[in-house]
């Protein structure tokens, strides 16, 4: 375990954890709080290595996040959840004095656990202060800082508790902002039909708008087109059909993924996941062929 203190408004502290584990925990990385007043605070994610994602909630003061070519401002109670490395700069903007914000780091299994929450409400998103998720964000960090995880067990219940306790919160957020009806009515289409061969003109008729306005809507709401949504699925839905017990043919998952054979399927498995079917379910890791899949949006 590393850990740093440095001087400021308060004690800023941070502490780094490191389990060599032999099965994939989520783990607690890192945990830290930090106020910051530096303009050269700035941290670009893709130019970072790791293996980790980072949760980062602010307390006071403003900071920035950009992504996908758009800037968000961060104000008193908004967090974020990003990848690292990922497509993602955060930062204190120019005209921000201060920035003052906890964080944690955590295993990437935390993500996939979370992952469908965040399609639906974004990686940017509310914590309200005072809250018993804030709460619980001060006693994770406390306990980090007081050196009260000694084994990756202690390590990953603190990390399983803190990722339950977003999932549940995730899960309010969404369902307190429900999708567009289009959106909606799209979404479960793709969903009920991934074996299926359909296109945006099908997803369109069932939406009730044009194929113009459906795409709009569509990646306004969950940031990708709904033909990159069905190939992901698509893709997602292999990749779980391959690590069957029952050994299916690379035909019959093509054939039950929505694929038109089992030599396109193969060509479109490698390009999202830089790597064969028949590699694939040698490995066996759902969760990393995952990451993979929605990394390319």
């Amino acid at each position: 375990m590393n850990h740093e203190e440095g001087n400021g408004k308060g004690k800023q502290s941070s502490i780094s954890f490191h389990f060599i584990t032999p099965m994939p925990y989520i783990l607690l990385k890192g945990a830290g709080y930090e106020l910051i007043t530096s303009h050269d605070y700035i941290w670009d994610g893709r130019n970072r290595t790791g293996d980790h994602c980072v949760l980062q909630y602010t307390l006071n003061g403003r900071g920035e996040i950009e992504t996908g070519g758009r800037r968000h401002s961060l104000e008193p109670g908004d967090a974020f959840l990003a990848d690292v490395p990922g497509d993602h700069i955060y930062r204190l903007p120019s005209d921000s004095p201060r920035w003052e914000v906890l964080y944690f780091e955590l295993s990437h299994l935390a993500l996939h656990l979370l992952q469908e929450w965040l399609d639906i409400s974004g990686y940017i998103f509310r914590i309200e202060p005072g809250s018993d998720l804030e709460h619980l964000l001060w006693a994770t960090y406390r306990e980090a800082i007081e050196n009260s995880y000694r084994d990756m067990y202690q390590c990953s219940r603190a990390a399983y508790t803190l990722a339950m306790s977003l999932a549940s919160h995730l899960v309010t957020l969404a369902s307190s902002v429900p999708l567009p009806p289009v959106v909606e009515r799209c979404k479960t289409f793709i969903d009920s039909n991934l074996h299926r061969s359909i296109g945006l003109q099908d997803m369109a008729e069932v939406s009730g708008c044009s194929k113009f306005h459906l795409t709009r809507e569509f990646e306004r709401k969950l940031g990708l087109s709904p033909g990159r949504y069905l190939t992901r699925m698509r893709l997602e839905r292999a990749a779980a059909l391959l690590l069957e017990p029952a050994n299916l043919t690379l035909e019959q998952v093509a054939e039950q993924s929505g694929f038109s054979n089992a030599n396109y399927f193969g060509k479109v498995f490698r390009k999202y996941t830089g790597m064969a079917p028949g590699e694939f379910r040698m490995e066996g890791d759902l969760y990393q062929i995952r990451r993979l899949i929605r990394s390319d949006q």
